[in-house]
């Protein structure tokens, strides 16, 4: 690890609201004083059809208030199913995504390591197809990203009782498996599968891949996207990991009790990066 330090603050973002129009949030962001919207591609307002019918209104309002996007797509998709129709179907959806991506001039997309899927995993042979599958359509997924000048990351999710691949063993064998996607590393997660040693495990291992953040507290046992400090989660310890490895690209502050919570952990996590300057 590098010694840490005096680095640029990174970006600081919020997840739009898939109930809300994009056009307002991004509004409402620069408001509050944040850089960039993370835009959710997802049901029921924000598909990839609804996105395209605002795209002029999204870019003008991005431009107006001198902001930029990040995208952000649903969890639940299932990039590794066995279900060879429905994982074509999925992959087609996701090329949709990148394609509106690539109009609202979104740089970085992002997809989740998502495996629930009946009892996959439950068997050696399903955890292979599995995995298999999952590099097979972030392979395609990534080679049309970069036809529409976006590039893909992947977000790691917690595992759960019955999911045990959701864990960094079996997101390392997909990551390695596709060189082209980046790292989008969400702290919270990472708590909950192996608490502030999980982080570091993550971090350590896939820093030189790592693009971009979502962070929030839990107390280690379900994604509770709580203010910063209302958990068990060491965000001295975050920080102090990330400016080792200089970082300063942008966070997305994935706090769901209210935007003043989500504010208030802005304003937290930017006085410790501060300390260390």
């Amino acid at each position: 690890m590098s010694p840490i330090i005096a680095e640029a603050l990174p970006k600081f973002g919020l997840l739009t609201n898939p109930l809300q129009a994009v056009p307002l949030e991004i509004g409402r962001f620069k408001r509050l004083g944040f850089d960039y919207a993370e835009i959710g591609i997802e049901e029921p307002n924000a598909t990839p059809r609804i996105l395209m019918e605002q795209k002029d209104e999204i870019l003008t309002a991005l431009v107006s208030k001198g902001m930029f996007a990040v995208g952000h797509t649903a969890y639940w998709v299932g990039f590794g199913s066995s279900h060879e129709h429905v994982r074509k179907g999925w992959v087609r959806e996701a090329k949709d995504m990148i394609r509106v991506a690539s109009q609202l001039r979104i740089a970085l997309l992002n997809f989740h390591f998502h495996s629930r899927l009946g009892l996959v995993g439950g068997t050696e042979s399903s955890r292979e197809v599995f995995l298999q599958n999952f590099a097979n359509s972030m392979t395609e997924l990534t080679e049309f990203a970069g036809q529409n000048r976006v590039e893909l990351m992947l977000e790691n999710i917690p595992p759960g009782i019955g999911h045990p691949l959701e864990s960094i063993v079996f997101f390392s064998q997909v990551m390695s498996a596709v060189p082209a996607l980046k790292f989008h590393f969400d702290v919270g997660h990472a708590f909950i599968e192996n608490r502030m040693k999980g982080v570091k495990e993550y971090l350590d291992k896939f820093n030189d891949r790592l693009v971009h953040i979502h962070i929030h507290d839990n107390h280690g046992k379900q994604d509770e996207h709580l203010p910063l400090g209302n958990g068990k989660i060491d965000f001295r310890q975050v920080v102090k990991l990330l400016r080792g490895y200089n970082y300063d690209k942008t966070v997305t502050f994935e706090v769901f009790t209210s935007l003043r919570d989500a504010t208030h952990s802005r304003d937290t996590l930017k006085k410790l990066w501060l300390k260390y300057d």
